[in-house]
């Protein structure tokens, strides 16, 4: 098609990328700004938010309290996740994970 880009999945921003597709589909904004994928700044491995936060976090009595420190996987550095977005995203982001991880452990 003439005049049309074609755009591959890295050129577009996370905002971007969270299509209509994806609320089509039931993922909710929520859900998809907790399972961003993270860079470690101490060893540099990458790792997921949410998988971080319900495996090494479950029992640090800081997640009930919406903490905003993330926790490496491999090395376990905690750092602050102002440097990955933004104040209110870092704030809702760390909302909803508690929540899930709360009714998590309401349930089991």
């Amino acid at each position: 098609m003439p005049g049309r880009e074609n755009r591959y999945a890295d050129d577009l921003t996370r905002d971007d990328r969270y299509s209509f597709e994806l609320q089509r589909r039931g993922v909710n904004k929520q859900f998809y700004d907790a399972n961003r994928m993270l860079l470690c700044p101490e060893c540099g491995t990458s790792f997921n938010l949410f998988y971080s936060r319900a495996k090494y976090c479950n029992d640090c009595p800081k997640l009930m309290r919406g903490c905003e420190l993330a926790r490496c996987t491999h090395c376990h550095t905690e750092f602050p996740l102002k440097g990955t977005m933004s104040k209110t995203s870092s704030r809702t982001t760390s909302n909803y994970i508690e929540s899930v991880v709360k009714r998590y452990h309401d349930t089991f």
